[in-house]
């Protein structure tokens, strides 16, 4: 008679979160000075957005797209949160997708992209760009699905099941943590 050989227990997503941060370096200053302090509370004043997952063995792994990393992962939410202390940041975490089989489909997407999607130094010109003249001209970011910025990579793995792009911000690319933090809000309150 054959023993049945144990396999090991797939690990699933059950919860998703997107998490907004803010170091206090002057390039994250940039960032929040173009892009943020635009609602009545100035709460608007993130320079970096991450995705993260609950997983079925009780860990938290995030994923983000970092300038010198592109896009990576996983690495334990707690160990972002420490860094983020330790350079005197601050950080907020919101769930957002409560259904299981939807957290997974993004989680899996999520782990397909590690290594394949770089990072776009120069869309943050861009951006940049956009925010203080170009759309008030028509100029449009150019589109790069390949090559990712922070908050371009949340916006696009959590579509459909939560929009951030806004009425100025109609492209993924377009998309910052502001602007997403923004419409996270609004979508919250609908």
């Amino acid at each position: 008679m054959k023993k049945k050989i144990k396999q090991p227990k797939k690990v699933k997503a059950e919860k998703v979160f997107i998490y907004w941060s803010f170091v206090p370096e002057w390039w994250s200053r940039m960032i929040v000075r173009i892009t943020g302090r635009q609602l009545p509370d100035k709460s608007d004043a993130w320079s970096h957005m991450g995705i993260a997952f609950e997983l079925s063995d009780g860990t938290i792994q995030a994923y983000e797209a970092l300038f010198e990393k592109g896009f990576h992962g996983p690495e334990p939410l707690v160990d972002i949160k420490k860094k983020i202390k330790q350079k005197q940041g601050v950080m907020v975490v919101e769930q957002i997708v409560k259904s299981r089989l939807f957290a997974n489909r993004i989680y899996i997407e999520c782990k397909r992209w590690v290594g394949e999607k770089g990072y776009h130094k120069w869309q943050l010109a861009s951006m940049w760009f956009f925010e203080r003249i170009g759309r008030w001209i028509g100029w449009k970011i150019p589109k790069s699905p390949d090559r990712l910025v922070c908050s371009e990579a949340v916006a696009r793995l959590i579509y459909p099941h939560f929009d951030l792009r806004d009425e100025i911000r109609k492209g993924f690319d377009d998309v910052n943590p502001n602007s997403g933090y923004r419409q996270f809000l609004k979508i919250q309150k609908i």
